[in-house]
């Protein structure tokens, strides 16, 4: 149940530095995912008088440096994306960190986004592989009827920049979206109460969700992805990058929908 004039304390688990084009203009992943949050609470908190606004704290932890927060100060912690994909200590010691804090603290929401996404589907009996081309820019996805039901609509954009992909969710999460490339763009947990109360799932409330992830980046804007797009204009080559310029100013719901959404499974509506 929403409690007016909450705080909530927020862990960011850092896995990556934005590109140095990107962090002159943007900031490091703690103002970018700053900005998320506060530009997708704003809207909730004009429907609140003065005295029952939400606020929160964001607190980094560079996991890259094994630097881990104590789980039980925080409602939430959200993992970023990162731009590297290989089996060392550190995304080792992460994906066992989040299984744990998964299976031993249900009362912490967790949130996946991109690498965050494909960590959580390792940490809890998925997989993830090499898809065969990247997926960049402003993307519309196909959602499941889950999907609409959590995010409220019944379609929806969000920038994209991954190779990598989950083609096999783990055991008892449910597919939100998908792309042409990709069957999981996106998947829920739900607490284990709600899971045992309705198997179906065709009456919850987003509280009752205890993992969220996305495989899109609802923390980028076009400017983001178009500073990104250059940087790797490269790697990805002239194709992709020609079409991931032309869809960067295409409608992104990362804020209103997806935003909403992180806020919503944190009680917060």
């Amino acid at each position: 149940m929403y409690q007016p004039g909450t705080h909530r304390r927020i862990a960011l688990l850092i896995c990556d530095v934005p590109a140095d084009s990107v962090r002159e203009q943007h900031g490091d992943y703690t103002r970018i995912f700053g900005t998320l949050l506060e530009e997708s609470l704003k809207p909730i908190n004009k429907t609140h008088s003065a005295d029952s606004q939400t606020t929160f704290t964001l607190e980094p932890f560079d996991v890259r440096m094994q630097v881990y927060p104590k789980e039980d100060d925080y409602d939430a912690i959200l993992i970023t994306g990162s731009g590297a994909w290989k089996n060392i200590d550190w995304m080792k010691k992460l994906i066992e960190y989040v299984r744990v804090v998964a299976t031993e603290k249900p009362r912490i929401k967790i949130f996946g986004i991109c690498f965050g996404h494909q960590i959580v589907a390792l940490a809890m009996g998925g997989t993830c592989v090499r898809n065969t081309r990247f997926e960049v820019s402003a993307t519309k996805l196909q959602l499941t009827e889950l999907g609409k039901r959590v995010y409220g609509i019944e379609s929806g954009n969000i920038h994209l920049m991954n190779r990598d992909h989950v083609p096999t969710k783990p055991p008892s999460f449910h597919v939100l979206a998908s792309s042409s490339q990709s069957p999981i763009h996106g998947m829920v947990l739900f607490s284990q109460s709600e899971s045992l109360r309705d198997a179906s799932h065709s009456n919850f409330r987003l509280t009752d969700i205890h993992i969220l992830t996305s495989q899109g980046h609802p923390e980028f804007t076009e400017s983001i992805m178009r500073l990104l797009l250059g940087v790797r204009r490269g790697i990805l080559g002239p194709e992709i990058f020609d079409d991931g310029q032309s869809r960067a100013s295409n409608q992104n719901d990362g804020i209103a929908v997806v935003g909403k959404a992180i806020w919503g499974v944190m009680g917060v509506e």
